[in-house]
C-alpha cells in the first residue's frame, strides 16, 4: 500500500447517532462478566465504535473509542485500510491536535487502546456473544466487512481474521525466502556414499559384546565378527574381554539377561567432494541389542549437521525443528547448532587427497585430529597454515598444542619458511623433530637461541616435562637454567618423584620460606640439600601463622582461583545422609587442608589446576554435621573424581557406605554442565591420562604411611572414579 494515496482518501467521522450513544454510554446497572481473577465489573455499555466504508479497492475502517467522542472528538483515533486483492493492511494512528499521524502495521488486538481499553485482548476469557456485544459498528457495518473481505466472521472479527491470514502470508512468504537458499545448498549434497553406513555401524561402533549363554560356555557370539567365536576364560557379565579372532576390546553379556544390551551412541562424519568445494557430515549411530535376537540389532544411522564449504564461503546447517512447524535443514549460523565431530571415514581419501582436500592434513592423523570437531580443525588450518606444514613434516605433537593453545606470542606467521614461523634455525628444527616435542620444547628450543647458548638434549627433554620457563618465575634473575636443571634433577632421584612434582614442591617450599622471611637468596636456604625435608619444616613453620595469612599469599600467586570456584558452587548438593559443599575460595580450601592435615592448604598443583579449569575441590559432608570436616575431594571438571581424602591423607572404611551417594551426585553434575565445561572436562581427562602414563613409566613409589611401597599411580588410579 502507497501511504499517500491513503492520506487523500476521504475521511470518516463520527456520526450524530455515535455522539449521542456515546454520551449515554452507561448502563442502568452494572453488569459482572468473567471468573475468577478475570471477572469484572462493567458500568459501560461500549469499549469502542467501528464505522466502515470502501473507498475504491480498500475498504477503510475507523476505530472510535466513546469516552474520546463524549468528550469532543469526533475524528477516529485509528484507521485501517484493508486491500483484500493485495492481501495486505495498513493502520494510520491519529493523534491529538498539533502531533503527527503515525503508521503501523499491527494487527487490530495489538493496537494500544484496542489492548488497553477493551476486551479483545482477552477475547479467550470471556463470552464470544459479551464481547461482541461489546463492540458498535454502523448499520449493516458487520456484514459489509464480511462480505467485502469474504470471511467467515463478520464484525470486528471478519477485520481479525483477514489480518491474520495476511499475517500467515507475510510469514510464510518470508520464511519461503528464508529457505530458498538452505534447500539450494542442500541440494548440492551428494548421495551418502555407499561403504560408509556399513563402516559406521560396523567399523566405527566404539563397543563390542560377546554374548554367552551360561559360565561354562566355551564359545560366544561375537557383535563386531558377527559370528561365533572361542571364550578362552570363564566369562562373567559385564567383564571386559578380548575376542580371539579379532582381538577388539569386548565386554561379555549374559543371553539370558533381560535388558537390553547397548552401544553408546557415536558420531561418524564424512567428507564429500561438491562443485567448487566439499561438504561436511555428520552422522550420529545408535545401536541396541534385544534379548531375543543378537544377530539382528537395532540400528539407527541418522545425519544431524551439514557444513557446505565452497571456494572461500562456509554455510552451516543442522537437521532441527524450525520454528515449532517442521523438521528440516536449518541454518545453525542463524538458529544455533552442534559441533561437526566423530570418527572421519577414510574410504574416499583418493578422491579428496586430489580434489577439494588436496592441501590438508585432516587425513593424516587417524583418529589422534587434535580436536573433536572436523569443521574446526579444517577452519583453524586454512586459518594457520604453519599446522599443516608441521604434519607434513612429522611434527604432530607441536602441530596438536598450537592448534589447542594457538598464540602469536610462541609463532610469527608472518614469516614463510618454518623456521622463521617457529622462530629458530634449521639445526634446533632437526632437534626438535627428533624428539617430537611439542609447543614446551619449541618454547626452550627460542630460549635457547636468544641465550646464544646450547642445551644438552637430556636437559632440554627434562624441561619439558617440567614445564614453561615461567614456571621458574618464583626465583630471582637472573636465571641459570644449566643450574635448575642439574638440582631439579638431582632432587627428584632423590625423592623418588617426577621432575614437575619436584618442581612444584620447590616452589612450594621457597613461597613458603619467603613468607616466613628466611634468606632464600642464601644457597642454602634457597637451593636446599635435601628439597623434601626442607619442604617439611617449611610447612611446619607456616602451620605456626594464620589461615588468614595463607590465603593471602595464594590469593597474591593464584590470583585468578578465586573467580573460578565461586562458579562451582551450582553443583552443590544433599541427599540423604550426605551432601556435597563447593569450595567457593581459597580460604574455604586452607581450612579443609589445615582440619584435615592433608596437602589441600599448599600443594601447587591443586590451584594450577583450578586456574586451567582442570579440576576443582569440593567437600564430601554429613548432613547432620554440615559444617565439619570429612573428606575432601579433587574432582575433574567432568564429574570424574580423582581424590578422596581425609586426616591424614588416608581413606578409611566409613567412606563405603557414601559411594553410592558419590556415584548419583557425578549424574547431577554431568547433567548441570555447560557446553564450554563439557570441552574442558574432554581436556582435563587427557591431561590425566597422560599424567599416570608418566608416573607408571617413571616408577614412582609411596614412601610414608599406610601405603608406603605401592606404585602412586596404582593408588591414584584405585581412588578414581569415573561419572558414568
Amino acid at each position: 500500500m502507497r501511504r499517500k494515496e491513503l492520506e487523500k482518501l476521504k475521511r470518516i467521522n463520527a456520526t450524530p447517532k455515535m455522539i449521542r450513544i456515546a454520551q449515554d454510554n452507561i448502563l442502568p446497572l452494572p453488569v459482572k462478566k468473567g471468573e475468577d481473577w478475570n471477572e469484572r465489573e462493567f458500568t459501560t455499555r461500549y469499549d469502542m465504535m467501528i464505522r466502515c466504508q470502501s473507498r475504491g479497492k480498500y475498504l477503510m475502517v475507523c476505530l472510535f473509542f466513546p469516552e474520546l467522542i463524549a468528550q469532543g472528538e469526533t475524528t477516529p483515533t485509528y484507521e485501517i485500510y484493508l486491500n483484500p486483492e493485495g492481501h495486505e493492511f495498513e493502520t494510520r494512528i491519529l493523534p491529538g491536535p498539533g502531533q503527527i499521524p503515525k503508521w503501523s502495521s499491527a494487527k487490530i488486538v495489538n493496537l494500544g487502546m484496542v489492548a488497553n481499553e477493551t476486551l479483545l485482548w482477552s477475547q479467550w476469557s470471556y463470552e464470544k456473544n459479551f464481547i461482541d456485544s461489546r463492540i458498535w459498528i454502523n448499520r449493516d457495518g458487520k456484514e459489509t466487512l464480511k462480505r467485502y473481505l469474504r470471511t467467515k466472521e463478520s464484525g470486528w472479527r471478519a477485520i481479525k481474521e483477514f489480518q491474520d491470514k495476511c499475517r500467515d502470508e507475510q510469514i510464510k512468504r518470508a520464511e519461503e525466502r528464508e529457505k530458498e537458499p538452505w534447500d539450494k545448498d542442500m541440494a548440492l549434497v551428494p548421495k551418502e556414499l555407499p561403504g560408509f553406513k556399513r563402516w559406521s555401524e560396523h567399523e566405527a561402533c566404539p563397543d563390542t559384546f560377546i554374548f554367552y549363554d551360561s559360565v561354562k560356555s566355551k564359545e560366544g557370539y561375537c557383535s563386531y565378527c558377527r559370528t561365533m567365536v572361542p571364550i578362552g576364560e570363564k566369562p562373567k557379565h559385564k567383564k571386559e574381554t578380548r575376542c580371539s579372532s579379532c582381538h577388539r576390546k569386548a565386554e561379555f553379556w549374559l543371553n539370558t539377561y533381560t535388558h537390553t544390551a547397548r552401544a553408546m551412541g557415536w558420531d561418524t562424519v564424512c567428507i564429500q567432494p561438491i562443485k567448487d568445494g566439499f561438504v561436511i557430515r555428520r552422522f550420529y549411530n545408535t545401536m541396541s541389542y534385544r534379548s531375543k535376537d543378537k544377530e539382528k540389532p537395532d540400528i539407527t544411522h541418522s545425519e544431524y549437521t551439514r557444513a557446505i564449504c565452497q571456494n572461500s564461503s562456509v554455510r552451516k546447517y543442522e537437521w532441527m525443528e524450525y520454528k515449532g512447524k517442521e523438521t528440516r535443514w536449518v541454518s545453525s549460523m542463524k538458529y544455533g547448532g552442534g559441533r561437526i565431530g566423530g570418527r572421519l571415514y577414510r574410504g574416499n581419501i583418493k578422491g579428496l587427497k586430489n580434489g577439494p582436500l588436496k592441501r590438508s592434513t585432516v587425513f593424516d592423523w587417524g583418529r589422534e585430529l587434535p580436536c573433536d570437531d572436523v569443521y574446526e580443525y579444517l577452519t583453524e588450518e586454512k586459518k594457520h597454515p604453519v599446522i599443516e606444514q608441521l604434519v607434513k613434516i612429522g611434527m604432530k605433537n607441536l602441530a596438536a598444542d598450537i592448534f589447542k593453545i594457538y598464540s602469536k606470542t610462541y609463532i610469527d606467521e608472518s614469516k614463510t619458511d618454518i623456521c622463521g614461523i617457529l622462530k629458530i634455525d634449521k639445526a634446533r628444527l632437526k632437534r626438535l623433530k627428533k624428539t617430537n616435542a611439542g609447543i614446551r620444547g619449541l618454547v626452550w628450543m627460542q630460549l635457547e637461541k636468544t641465550t646464544n647458548t646450547i642445551w644438552p638434549d637430556e636437559m632440554l627433554q627434562g624441561m619439558q616435562e617440567i614445564g614453561y620457563p615461567s614456571d621458574f618465575d618464583f626465583l630471582p634473575m637472573p636465571l641459570n637454567y644449566r643450574k635448575i636443571w642439574n638440582y631439579v634433577n638431582k632432587q627428584a632421584k632423590k625423592s623418588n618423584e617426577t621432575l614437575s612434582q619436584t618442581l612444584i614442591t620447590w616452589r612450594d617450599y621457597y613461597n613458603m620460606a619467603e613468607a616466613e622471611k628466611w634468606n632464600v637468596e642464601a644457597q642454602q636456604i634457597g637451593w636446599p640439600k635435601d628439597l623434601k625435608d626442607a619442604h617439611m619444616e617449611a610447612i611446619l613453620a607456616v602451620n605456626g601463622s594464620s589461615i588468614k595469612a595463607k590465603t593471602e599469599i595464594l590469593k597474591k600467586k593464584w590470583p585468578k582461583v578465586n573467580s573460578i570456584l565461586p562458579q562451582t558452587k551450582k553443583f552443590e548438593y544433599k541427599h540423604g545422609k550426605y551432601q556435597i559443599v563447593a569450595a567457593t575460595c581459597i580460604e574455604d580450601m586452607v581450612r579443609e587442608g589445615t582440619a584435615l592435615n592433608h596437602c589441600m592448604d599448599r600443594a601447587d598443583f591443586y590451584y594450577d589446576r583450578i586456574e586451567k579449569y582442570e579440576a576443582y575441590p569440593f567437600f564430601l559432608r554429613k548432613v547432620d554435621h554440615p559444617d565439619k570436616p570429612w573428606y575432601t575431594l579433587e574432582v575433574e571438571s567432568s564429574g570424574n573424581i580423582r581424590q578422596k581424602r581425609t586426616t591424614g591423607d588416608n581413606q578409611n572404611p566409613d567412606l563405603e557406605d557414601a559411594i553410592p551417594f558419590l556415584k548419583e551426585w557425578q549424574k547431577v553434575f554431568k547433567s548441570r554442565m555447560t557446553p564450554e565445561e563439557i570441552q574442558y572436562g574432554i581436556l582435563a581427562n587427557e591431561e590425566r591420562i597422560k599424567e599416570y602414563k608418566k608416573l607408571r613409566k617413571d616408577g614412582n613409589k609411596i614412601w610414608h604411611g599406610k601405603l608406603a611401597g605401592k606404585l602412586l599411580v596404582d593408588v591414584l588410579e584405585a581412588d578414581f572414579m569415573e561419572a558414568m
